[in-house]
């Protein structure tokens, strides 16, 4: 099998989406692998080193001829022209918040595997690392934008307590997984207050054991609530996903008013569409608003920020998936591994993510179905 690693173009991002250790065993396992010039630097990795491994180093549109092509984000609308019929694409995608992208794969007939919806023993299994990385950072950039020169309030998160007694912020956190643990980890490191807002009974029990005797208050998720706890929050990090769909705009238009101006809000999944109503994408270049006086921080792909420690936490997860697609073929593979399926977004053009239809209004096939066909 061909492989072709592609250098990401999203603005900012600096995560390549298969390390050097990781083409040397896909070479070794007999695939030929093609490696866009330059897809490593931003993660640390060079041209002669992908070359060590195996690699053969072409052209962007060279590395887009391949049968598998791995990538770290959703594909430019540049992109497009290179789709052809049986052509892999890996990565997290991210279909759900892009209708033109989705349309232009069906038209093409390729096959999506987006890694944020592989799930295994009911997690988000290659997810989570990269929620990881996006909870702490939230909190970080959150404490950033707070200070005066970015017309936040001019508070330091973590207060004051040599000589005095000035106290640190409040982080209100929406949802209880692995973002907003880490999340709540760094913001409990700065010394603040944190609040977590989540709807399962079951979630709140684990949090609230886990939390015990810190600075943690677990509050049940309802509209009222929601409403209720917002306005206490210096910063505000909605960590809701739904994998694969659209998430629902939970925190609406009047909440994020009702917020104290100078105050910072953060949207995780803004590269699934958001749960903050009227937010909109910014970049890790530019990755602030305000509005309302209220500052929006929205970078779709917070982790390409640190591509180092990224790249190598996405390059331990997905290289067991890759091996069998190129050891096995697709279809064995599909066939072979419950847990690459759930992956399976669009199946030779055929959308098999029944969250991916719904977003769309589109039609929705059973992978199993088309496998036997």
């Amino acid at each position: 099998m061909k492989i072709g690693i592609v250098k990401e173009l999203k603005q900012g991002e600096g995560r390549v989406a298969c390390t050097p250790e990781n083409v040397k065993k896909l070479v070794d396992s007999g695939s030929e692998v093609v490696v866009q010039q330059d897809a490593g630097i931003g993660s640390g990795f060079t041209d002669d080193m992908y070359v060590e491994a195996g690699g053969q180093i072409v052209s962007h549109e060279e590395a887009w001829t391949a049968d598998l092509i791995i990538k770290v984000k959703e594909p430019a609308a540049s992109e497009f022209q290179y789709f052809r019929k049986g052509q892999i694409i890996w990565g997290f995608l991210h279909l759900a918040s892009s209708k033109e992208t989705v349309e232009a794969m069906k038209e093409a007939g390729v096959t999506a595997i987006s890694g944020e919806t592989i799930i295994k023993d009911g997690k988000a299994e290659l997810l989570a690392p990269m929620s990881a990385i996006a909870g702490q950072r939230s909190a970080l950039m959150g404490a950033y934008y707070l200070e005066g020169q970015h017309q936040g309030q001019g508070i330091l998160l973590s207060g004051v307590q040599e000589g005095v007694d000035i106290p640190g912020g409040t982080v209100v956190i929406f949802g209880g997984g692995a973002a907003a643990v880490n999340a709540a980890n760094i913001s409990l490191g700065l010394n603040s207050k944190v609040i977590i807002i989540e709807l399962n009974d079951e979630r709140i029990n684990w949090l609230t054991e886990h939390y015990a005797g810190r600075n943690v208050e677990i509050v049940k998720s309802t509209p009222a609530n929601l409403a209720e706890e917002i306005k206490k929050a210096d910063i505000f990090i909605s960590t809701i996903l739904i994998p694969g769909a659209k998430p629902p705009k939970l925190v609406t238009r009047e909440m994020v008013k009702s917020m104290k101006k100078g105050s910072v809000i953060v949207d995780i999944a803004i590269d699934q569409g958001g749960t903050v109503e009227g937010i909109r994408p910014t970049t890790i270049a530019d990755p602030v608003y305000v509005e309302d006086g209220i500052i929006h921080y929205a970078v779709p792909n917070q982790p390409g920020a640190v591509p180092r420690t990224s790249t190598m936490a996405l390059a331990q997860g997905n290289i067991k998936y890759l091996l069998e697609i190129s050891e096995k073929g697709l279809e064995t593979a599909l066939t072979e591994d419950a847990e690459l399926r759930t992956g399976v977004n669009i199946y030779r053009g055929h959308i098999t993510h029944k969250g991916l239809a719904d977003s769309h209004d589109m039609a929705y096939e059973e992978l199993e179905s088309l496998l036997k066909k």
